[in-house]
């Protein structure tokens, strides 16, 4: 089973944001760098980043630079919503420069629980036969500003759907290219049910969100910034 999702489309940047400050114990997660990334990394990085599986690209950076907004819609289990509330924690702990809440209005992000069948029609963008899906869009500087992400509520287990909650939530955050590299990775081509993030996932995350890379960057514009701090 494959997961398809992305595609982006230009438009007016609008965030509003609202929330509440909530110490976190980090002490469980793996250590993460920010800079000193390998060479590896630094490939698989240009490999997942720029351009897109699906839709339109232009092959530069996009990225939130604003706070985002999470709110759950459907029908999704106990055990979605705490997987969900994880992924927030640890992308919170990867990224740079802001900040993923779960909200109960003003989302910039829409994370819908539904039978697959219903896909269709809540995001006409959808690409059948997808278990996981995801839409997001940027504006006229590159910046990302709304996206909606479709998880099925039958048809795979709860593995597989903590796996995809994890998988099109970090994608949507402008990681929107698969690779056959690391079958260990979030971002395998094939179908997994992978439930954290390798190593090198997390690399990757890292360097997107690093403060000195910017939307609409081009490959070679992010070498120089990355290369800076690598090893």
């Amino acid at each position: 089973m494959k997961i398809i999702y992305k595609m982006i489309c230009p438009a007016a940047i609008i965030i509003l944001f609202t929330g509440c400050l909530v110490t976190k114990d980090y002490s469980t997660y793996p250590e993460t760098r920010h800079g000193d990334y390998t060479g590896e990394e630094l490939d698989y990085f240009y490999e997942t980043v720029f351009g897109a599986e699906f839709g339109v690209s232009d092959y530069t950076v996009h990225k939130w630079v604003d706070d985002i907004r999470i709110k759950v819609k459907g029908s999704p289990t106990a055990e979605d919503i705490e997987t969900l509330d994880q992924v927030i924690d640890e992308l919170n702990y990867l990224i740079d420069g802001i900040t993923l809440d779960r909200v109960m209005w003003d989302p910039d992000i829409h994370i819908f629980f539904a039978s697959y069948t219903s896909f269709a029609a809540l995001e006409p963008n959808y690409v059948p036969n997808n278990m996981g899906f995801f839409w997001a869009w940027w504006d006229a500087e590159g910046a990302l500003y709304k996206a909606r992400i479709l998880i099925s509520t039958e048809g795979i287990t709860q593995a597989q759907r903590s796996h995809l909650i994890r998988e099109e939530l970090t994608q949507s955050l402008g990681i929107m290219n698969d690779s056959y590299q690391y079958k260990d990775s979030i971002f395998y081509q094939e179908w997994t049910d992978t439930g954290s993030y390798a190593e090198i996932d997390r690399a990757v995350i890292s360097m997107l969100y690093d403060p000195g890379v910017e939307p609409v960057m081009t490959m070679e514009e992010v070498e120089d910034v990355l290369y800076t701090n690598s090893r």
